[in-house]
């Protein structure tokens, strides 16, 4: 297991097996979006997509929280000027923009609140976990901002236009279940399994190819806003990449030698594999 040197850090991150786990560990701020944290998110991203050797992402919080949001703070000594606010939301999709399209499956674990920031964190994951405990906001409306962080991008291609309205000018709060109902979260799992079971999920799809999974998550992120002749175009650029990488070619080898496929997701959750 490989860890990173935490001190002066708001977060941890452990990468073992080809998973790597980002904890934020700010509790007694409820894991609030500071400058330090935000600045370890930036070297997460960079560091993931540097190292092939990870082929999946979860992020999630420590003490019962996800991530309260923005640092309020900070709001309440004054952020600075126009230009410095536009600058500073500016700076956060740097990496933000990255990590919603890294090359690997990326799964947020909610446990307790993911308010504001935090659904805008948790939002550009793949996809998220959470427990009967966990509550979603669009917390913005409530002290007169705008939604950041992508939120008015990832939350009405996820949810519809409509309701993606509805939470973000009511501010309302939400839980793990009705998240699932909006198609916000995966599942919902009790509070002493979710890392077990985002781990689990993590665990199957490590298996696959990065080359190919990576491919797709750029082919979807892309498709909902470009026409069919450029996606047509970019399926043929990607599929070529993939037809040419060595999992591709390993796959169909043992394809032809009449062995078990590599990536069998349904023998995997027959076998209860990485459960």
């Amino acid at each position: 297991m490989e860890e990173w040197d935490v001190a002066e850090r708001r977060s941890e991150l452990a990468v073992s097996d080809g998973i790597a786990v980002f904890t934020m560990t700010r509790p007694e701020a409820r894991n609030a979006l500071d400058l330090d944290l935000r600045a370890d998110l930036a070297e997460l991203v960079a560091e993931v997509r540097a190292n092939d050797d990870i082929k999946a992402l979860i992020i999630t919080g420590s003490g019962g929280v996800f991530c309260a949001g923005g640092d309020t703070k900070a709001m309440a000594q004054g952020l600075g000027p126009g230009h410095a606010i536009r600058r500073r939301v500016l700076s956060v999709h740097a990496w933000l923009e990255d990590l919603y399209n890294l090359d690997c499956p990326v799964i947020a674990a909610v446990d307790g609140p993911a308010y504001g920031g935090g659904l805008s964190l948790a939002l550009v994951a793949d996809f998220v976990l959470a427990t009967p405990r966990a509550r979603f906001c669009a917390v913005f409306g409530r002290i007169g901002l705008a939604p950041d962080m992508a939120m008015v991008y990832t939350l009405p291609r996820m949810v519809g236009v409509q309701r993606a309205k509805e939470l973000m000018y009511t501010a309302r709060s939400f839980d793990g279940a009705e998240a699932r109902e909006m198609g916000i979260v995966l599942a919902v799992h009790p509070e002493d399994e979710l890392a077990a079971a985002a781990r689990a999920l993590a665990g199957r799809l490590a298996r696959g190819s990065r080359v190919a999974q990576g491919a797709t998550k750029a082919l979807v992120n892309q498709s909902l806003h470009n026409d069919y002749r450029t996606m047509a175009e970019m399926e043929a650029a990607v599929q070529a990449t993939c037809f040419d990488s060595d999992y591709h070619r390993q796959a169909i080898a043992r394809f032809g030698a009449k062995e078990p496929s590599l990536y069998d997701w349904d023998r995997m959750i027959k076998e209860g594999e990485h459960e």
